[in-house]
């Protein structure tokens, strides 16, 4: 790889990482009902069997757009989940989890919480990584619904208008719904850069939805940008199923028991989810909270 392709790389990796889907949060005067409807309405081709339970993944690309859309089940009460979401700290600790963030701050403003998310590729190299700020917004909450947006103007090369939407509401005293969703527009130049690794690092790889059949018979699944925004829409969801499901002990043995029901999530699904082996994961992750350690400047 030429040094005038690393940067370009780079940047795709991380267009790769933050891309989540559809954001229409519920506008009706009772959007647990609402949510719920869409749950009962969800397409049975979007369904897949993901860490033992089925999730419906839905992406489209269109209009310089990327959308994906995640509707679940968690096997957790609402009021741990919806106290998880609200908390501007956990959002980030959710978000580290994916292997190519690097750090997550949390900073007030007089507007609300700020997340501060810094991602670059695996291995990464001093000064390969960049820079997110999301404003954070408990946009509804009450006795039996929460939806959470994080939004962010502009991100590296021509990508803007990020919107993440987090929305839950009860199934029963010890299972949550969950809508999870991610979006932002891309340019010329975020076009290119993502077409280059999809050409070279990311040719091999792909995404959930089945696009037809092989010569083999076997299934063919997207690739490309819808590609690359589906394995990342699956591994945040499980960050938030990982992270939800450690609820004892000090913080550090708690980030510990994430950092591997993260890993064992991703697993699941190898063929499109795997990058490095565990002791590796583990120590990059280990060396990223090291440097979070010292204060921002």
């Amino acid at each position: 790889m030429t040094a005038s392709l690393r940067p370009l790389l780079v940047a795709c990796l991380f267009v790769e990482l933050v891309c989540w889907a559809g954001v229409c949060l519920a506008q009706t005067t009772k959007p647990a009902a609402e949510l719920l409807a869409r749950r009962s309405s969800l397409n049975p081709q979007a369904r897949l069997v993901t860490a033992g339970a089925p999730i419906h993944l839905v992406s489209k690309e269109s209009d310089n757009r990327l959308d994906g859309d995640v509707y679940a089940e968690l096997a957790q009460p609402f009021a741990r989940v919806s106290a998880v979401l609200r908390s501007a700290d956990s959002v980030c600790e959710v978000l580290f989890l994916h292997l190519n963030v690097r750090s997550c701050r949390v900073s007030n403003t007089s507007a609300g919480p700020q997340l501060t998310l810094e991602a670059g590729p695996k291995r990464a190299a001093a000064g390969a990584t960049y820079r997110m700020v999301y404003a954070m917004q408990v946009v509804a909450s009450t006795d039996d619904y929460l939806s959470v947006l994080l939004s962010a103007a502009s991100g590296p090369l021509s990508t803007s208008d990020y919107r993440i939407v987090f929305e839950v509401t009860p199934l029963d005293d010890k299972r949550t719904f969950l809508h999870f969703g991610y979006a932002y527009r891309y340019g010329v130049l975020a076009k290119t850069a993502m077409r280059l690794y999809l050409a070279t690092a990311g040719r091999t790889k792909i995404g959930f939805t089945a696009v037809g059949n092989g010569t083999d018979g076997k299934a063919q699944f997207v690739q490309g940008e819808r590609g690359s925004l589906e394995r990342n829409v699956v591994r945040n969801y499980l960050a938030l199923q990982a992270h939800a499901s450690v609820g004892s002990g000090t913080p550090q043995a708690q980030m510990d028991a994430r950092l591997r029901a993260w890993f064992a999530l991703t697993e699941r699904h190898a063929a499109q989810l795997h990058e490095l082996e565990l002791d590796e994961y583990l120590q990059e992750k280990r060396d990223d909270l090291a440097r979070m350690a010292v204060p921002a400047k």
